[in-house]
């Protein structure tokens, strides 16, 4: 019965991750990544826009396959999760969009994204079932949705350093820029004074001379 149980909480902790990512998509375009996912199995994963001062109303997202769409992101949502289970097995894609299909304004989004694909729970046979077999069955339920928020938890702190970055490196360019006035406009105000001062001395000479 031991053996039994560690088999079933291995099986219920086997995933693929495909990982967290982030990909700029131009105006008008759409990004899509093919998903191979087996029967059985569970694909899951989110999306958020990460251009805080932009609108989502062009950005969306869809988990199909070659039969249907599994699932569809709301209207102007900059953010969206899924989890779908697979009925069917083989080639799925999540695509997003900047505008393809929607309203557009000309302005390319970064969209953090994460895909995930792991085995459906396991459920008891018959002759595994028992008191001690579905409290451990529960119990492995509870661990794997608290690993499910945990690593959607991590993935949007993944998106939070993908701006942080994003502003540091406006903020960099932004003072670089202020540098550079500054230098411009201390130069300029030396070269005024500098001509000023000749212009004086040579008023002054020429007075002199008078």
């Amino acid at each position: 019965a031991s053996g039994n149980l560690l088999l079933l909480l291995v099986i219920s902790f086997c995933s693929v991750v495909l990982g967290s990512f982030s990909v700029i998509i131009p105006s008008e375009e759409e990004e899509c990544l093919l998903i191979h996912a087996p029967v059985a199995s569970i694909i899951s994963g989110d999306f958020e826009m990460l251009d805080e001062d932009l609108s989502a109303e062009p950005v969306a997202a869809r988990l199909e396959n070659s039969e249907k769409i599994l699932w569809t992101s709301h209207e102007q949502d900059a953010e969206g999760y899924f989890e779908i289970e697979v009925t069917k097995g083989g080639m799925h894609r999540f695509c997003m969009q900047n505008g393809k299909h929607l309203k557009n304004d000309g302005l390319d989004r970064q969209i953090g994204y994460m895909l995930r694909v792991r085995n459906k729970k396991r459920s008891l046979e018959e002759d595994e079932e028992g008191p001690d077999s579905r409290r451990a069955l529960q119990l492995i339920e509870w661990a794997s949705d608290l690993q499910d928020e945990w690593e959607t938890l991590l993935d949007h702190y993944g998106f939070l350093r993908t701006r942080e970055t994003q502003h540091a490196e406006i903020s960099y360019q932004i003072m670089g820029r202020v540098v550079r006035w500054t230098i411009f406009q201390g130069g300029t105000l030396a070269l005024i004074a500098a001509g000023q001062i000749l212009y004086l001395r040579k008023f002054m000479e020429t007075r002199r001379y008078l």
